[in-house]
């Protein structure tokens, strides 16, 4: 497998070629002692046939060093499973240290992350949730007062939290670092801002009230008449993205804070351990929280002893605003669109590749009601060369009706500079332009049997029973285009 590095905000590969990833999530929210999936020669026979070649593996805190001090050695051989499996077949693997509300808390409130010893209440008591599980970001005291200590790195058992959490980033640094599947870290899942979060919510909560009452880019007729008819896709269709920015921008200076003083900081704590023990592997930077919904990301980039730090990413995430909840099959495109153009914004800042964290978020992966908004966010991942990972995997999705949507025809490898790529409107072509570099070979993934329409030398590398392949060109230099014309009856995109 070819080691990974970054040129500007491009992915690349030893022969010097783009690379773009995509792939799904699969973690393990819950508690044990192995990798709640079993990822086996079967599994990735088809990951790899449904184009997907990375991983986001994510697990927590929790399962890796349940008591303090003490690594589970079952839980670890489990992961090296993976990533031996993961070696074999070509897939990368991006180890992401999960959570979501800090801590699962004994299975109280439904989050995941830290063991039991790592969460320093204050004796506030976990609750519930009443509606969202995510509500506890805002309301929960204890999920405050648990961030607030890590965030300070105060001490437990003599110890700083956060240095009890490089020692278990070196650990796995170490354990992984050399191994041809790694593609990176993923230092963090989605940090929150601990009691702060409670006054950023309710500016967010002001913006957007402000924006319902006086915005011209809103159609209250509209608002009026969904509501009279009591049509719900109407009445969420009528908030359109442009007003996100407007409706956020009060905890831009909030968040700028939060990222200057604490996150940075963390992240290059955290950098500096993995770094003493491995050079390889992308460093990935997330977005806090808060910047899901469209809240400006103020983090610098990752510094090791002063110096920018060479391999690093950026990843982000965002779902419309009703995600994990029955709304969701009305999710607007042109919201998330809006989310993802103000991390378009940060890649940029920041001068870093990226691949999409996570996006997404059906809670029924058999559900296809929703795939025109998935199609339309995937087309728009193309338009910024970002590859993708689904959230998530469910156990038995490589024969389910999902990878009718994603399982896509993309470029693997592009030897020479990317113009554009995408599917047509029509969705039976797929094309990509690109200034070809002389003698270089590029790599498309064709979901479906075809013809391919070349000016340079083609090639079959693989062919896989579902019918997709891997199809090699190499081109004369300059301006070169490859179109994939779908066989009738072959585009599964809808």
């Amino acid at each position: 497998m070819d080691r990974i590095t970054a040129d500007g905000l491009h992915f690349t590969d030893e022969h010097g070629r783009k690379r773009i990833f995509n792939g799904m999530n699969i973690d393990d929210k819950l508690i044990g002692d192995t990798f709640r999936y079993d990822l086996n020669e079967e599994f990735f026979r088809k990951y790899v046939a449904n184009g997907f070649n990375l991983i986001r593996l994510a697990v927590q805190w929790a399962n890796l060093e349940p008591r303090m001090g003490e690594y589970s050695e079952s839980y670890l051989q489990s992961i090296d499973a993976i990533f031996r499996l993961a070696e074999r077949y070509g897939v990368y693997i991006l180890l992401d240290m999960h959570q979501d509300l800090y801590s699962g808390f004994g299975g109280i409130g439904g989050g995941d992350g830290a063991p039991d010893w790592a969460c320093l209440t204050d004796g506030a008591r976990p609750k519930p949730y009443r509606f969202v599980w995510a509500e506890a970001y805002v309301f929960g005291k204890w999920v405050h007062n648990c961030f607030d200590h890590f965030w300070n790195n105060d001490p437990v058992a003599g110890k700083g939290l956060q240095d009890r959490y490089a020692d278990l980033w070196k650990m796995l640094a170490a354990r992984y670092g050399d191994s041809p599947a790694l593609f990176g870290f993923d230092l963090l899942n989605e940090p929150a801002p601990g009691s702060a979060a409670k006054k950023m919510a309710a500016r967010l909560a002001a913006g957007g009230v402000r924006q319902a009452l006086f915005s011209r880019k809103i159609d209250r007729r509209a608002i009026f008449s969904a509501l009279v008819g009591k049509d719900r896709k109407k009445l969420l269709d009528s908030i359109p993205g442009a007003i996100v920015r407007d409706a956020v921008s009060g905890v831009d200076a909030m968040e700028e804070r939060f990222d200057t003083v604490y996150y940075g900081p963390f992240l290059n704590k955290i950098a500096a351990a993995i770094r003493e023990v491995t050079p390889n592997g992308f460093l990935m930077i997330e977005q806090p929280y808060l910047c899901n919904g469209g809240v400006r990301l103020s983090v610098p980039p990752i510094t090791v002893n002063g110096k920018r730090e060479p391999l690093q990413c950026f990843g982000p995430h965002a779902y419309d605003m009703t995600v994990d909840t029955p709304l969701y099959k009305y999710a607007n495109a042109d919201r998330v669109k809006a989310f993802f153009g103000e991390m378009r914004n940060s890649q940029l800042r920041l001068e870093v590749p990226a691949v999409v964290g996570e996006w997404g978020g059906c809670s029924d992966n058999r559900d296809t009601s929703w795939f025109p908004h998935a199609n339309e966010l995937l087309d728009y991942f193309d338009t910024n060369f970002w590859g993708q990972l689904y959230w998530d995997y469910h156990g038995d999705d490589m024969d389910a009706p999902l990878m009718d949507m994603l399982s896509r025809s993309y470029p693997v490898a592009v030897a020479g500079r990317v113009l554009r790529y995408g599917r047509s409107p029509q969705r039976d072509r797929f094309s990509l332009r690109y200034e070809a570099e002389t003698g270089g070979e590029t790599v498309i993934y064709a979901h479906a049997p075809c013809e391919v329409e070349s000016g340079g030398s083609v090639r079959t590398l693989a062919s896989y029973p579902n019918g997709a392949s891997l199809i090699g060109v190499t081109a004369d230099g300059g301006e070169n285009e490859i179109v994939l014309a779908f066989r009738k009856g072959d585009t599964s995109w809808t």
